[in-house]
């Protein structure tokens, strides 16, 4: 048994004996009258003379001695008496908040406990006035169980808040038991209210604290279950492009191809190594996100045009798949304050989505539409649609309807969670719809429109392809180029690509052989990467730019690195380089930044 039931047990024993004793003192009470009646007149002086003596004495030992010079019987009943007395006492004195009742539930009796704490007389609490003191929100339940002891005779039991006199509640464990009679009647009530004001808000703090320690452990333990499934999905992802980039490349290598395999082995190592990338790009969006590292150039955009281009990227996409792609867009709907490339990406990634999950022959049709102050584009598929358990999770990170071993599409499960995100950072709305397992979807995004148009903005006519000329000039014709990099392969892929395009390209392995190169033949663009043994690309570049304008200090610089986050762009232009492209190689996008480089080379 607990400490705390030790002292329960302790108190309704005292309360008990209290009650029995005064009880006791009410009877024997008025038998001593009717005896006193009797005997008053013979014996007064004695029983004077004793209780003068009982006054006056101050040890246990002087009173019994006293008393023991009256007669037998008058003995007994005087120190009866002065126990009963005594009980009394405690029982008023008690902090414990002592009541009686009748047999109909009435309260008759309160200790002075009572009126210190709830600073009314007894009139406030006999009979049934004391309900009034009770919290409203427990005096039901408080009723409802006092009714059914005395229905019952069970002891009665409950935990309430009573009113202390400064307004304030505090819990109470009130108590009560029924005293029987000779024949197991019961012909009263004794109980007591404890304070445990204290304990109870201790209790409940802790329960708290237990609840909260509870979700957390779950969050911590789905956290860790997402992280698991999260790697094993991104090394299943990642090796499955892997596996066939290496198994052509390992086929082509041994020279047993003819020109017909070695061009759909290159066109397959193209594919899966776009994939690749594609992951590895996910990952840093979503890392960029998460971190709030993502800044938005906001521009009037006219979102109709947008989405027309976006439609029009993605036709060929669905032609291959035979998906019909259909378009209504009012034209008319208005601008709205957009990035404009991360917003194309929106768009883009919702309509690609539509294109894999629906299978050939089916359609995919994109709403472009005004609703009050708000422009509405609307994604709808009739592809596999997705299960009505899933749809609440369909934006969450690294989640997707398949378990890693039965996946048939390839991806990470990042790309609504990137729709999502970016759709918030420019205010807006997205939400996903479907009646099932394939029944398709509907993705809807919902922005705030800019009330005045503005006729001399929208989306500009920009292109990272490059334009063909009236001429047959290559666009790097006349151009010299360093190309640094202490991975011969990467040398060897920049050097055939740039070369293609009309470029005269001078390779270097590290950032000590392209400082002498530099020196020595002075090309027009340096292209160096970051991440080299010995001195790396920002050492490379601060040492160029400290060196004398006659040694070309002054070289446009653009730092070609797999380092792809914006804080690693911001470090590259503040060492010295004027643009930051990003591996694995995109050509038109070097080409582009070589031109924009270089006065009077950008062909129009």
């Amino acid at each position: 048994m607990s400490r705390k039931d030790n002292e329960d047990a302790l108190l309704q024993s005292v309360a008990l004996q209290t009650a029995q004793t005064i009880l006791r003192a009410r009877l024997r009470a008025e038998r001593i009258l009717e005896q006193a009646k009797l005997d008053l007149q013979d014996k007064a002086r004695q029983l004077d003379h004793s209780l003068t003596i009982l006054r006056a004495t101050s040890t246990v030992e002087r009173e019994r001695s006293e008393f023991r010079k009256m007669p037998g019987y008058l003995y007994q009943e005087a120190y009866k008496r002065k126990a009963e007395c005594r009980t009394c006492v405690v029982a008023e004195k008690t902090p414990l908040k002592i009541f009686t009742a009748r047999v109909d539930g009435t309260k008759d009796y309160f200790n002075e406990s009572w009126f210190e704490y709830a600073g009314v007389g007894l009139g406030k609490l006999v009979g049934w006035a004391w309900v009034d003191l009770i919290h409203i929100e427990d005096i039901e339940e408080n009723l409802k169980r006092w009714k059914q002891s005395l229905r019952t005779g069970e002891p009665f039991w409950v935990e309430n808040r009573l009113r202390h006199a400064t307004g304030s509640y505090r819990w109470h464990s009130s108590c009560a038991i029924p005293i029987r009679d000779a024949g197991d009647r019961i012909w009263m009530w004794v109980g007591y209210c404890m304070d445990i004001h204290e304990t109870k808000m201790k209790t409940e703090e802790l329960g708290r604290f237990l609840a909260k320690e509870r979700e957390m452990r779950k969050d911590a333990e789905r956290v860790n279950h997402s992280k698991d499934e999260f790697f094993a999905m991104l090394s299943h992802e990642l090796r499955n492009p892997l596996n066939a980039i290496l198994g052509w490349s390992q086929l082509i290598l041994q020279g047993t191809m003819n020109s017909e395999s070695i061009r759909k082995g290159i066109e397959t190592i193209e594919r899966n190594a776009k994939i690749q990338n594609k992951l590895i790009e996910d990952l840093f969006e979503m890392s960029r996100i998460t971190a709030g590292k993502v800044t938005l150039e906001l521009l009037r955009i006219d979102l109709s045009s947008l989405t027309e281009v976006v439609v029009d990227s993605a036709a060929p996409g669905a032609e291959a798949k035979k998906v019909r792609l259909r378009k209504i867009i009012d034209s008319e709907v208005g601008f709205v304050l957009a990035d404009q490339n991360r917003f194309q990406q929106v768009l883009w990634n919702l309509l690609s989505n539509a294109i894999k999950f629906t299978p050939a022959e089916g359609e995919v049709e994109i709403h472009v539409r005004r609703v009050g102050s708000r422009a509405e584009v609307k994604v709808k598929d009739s592809g596999i649609g997705i299960k009505r358990e899933f749809l609440p999770h369909v934006f969450d990170r690294f989640r997707q309807a398949d378990s890693p071993a039965s996946r048939q599409q390839i991806g990470l499960g990042l790309g609504l969670a990137i729709v999502k995100e970016l759709v918030l950072l420019h205010r807006g709305t997205v939400i996903a719809e479907s009646d099932g397992e394939g029944k398709g979807s509907v993705f809807t995004i919902s922005l705030p429109l800019i009330q005045h148009r503005d006729t001399g903005t929208g989306i500009e006519n920009q292109t990272d392809i490059l334009l063909e000329c009236d001429d047959t000039r290559l666009p790097l014709t006349g151009l010299t180029l360093l190309v640094i990099d202490d991975e011969r392969d990467s040398l060897e892929v920049a050097k055939e690509a740039l070369t293609t395009q009309g470029g005269t390209v001078i390779i270097a392995g590290s950032a000590a052989e392209g400082l002498e190169i530099l020196k020595a033949k002075r090309p027009d663009v340096i292209i160096c990467d970051i991440s080299m043994p010995g001195k790396n690309g920002y050492q490379f570049i601060r040492e160029v730019r400290s060196m004398p304008k006659s040694t070309g200090s002054s070289t446009p610089a653009i730092a070609l690195t797999g380092f792809a986050r914006p804080e690693d762009r911001t470090k590259a232009m503040i060492a010295g380089y004027q643009k930051h492209v990003i591996k694995p190689l995109d050509t038109p996008k070097l080409i582009a930044a070589i031109t924009d480089l270089v006065p009077g080379q950008s062909l129009s």
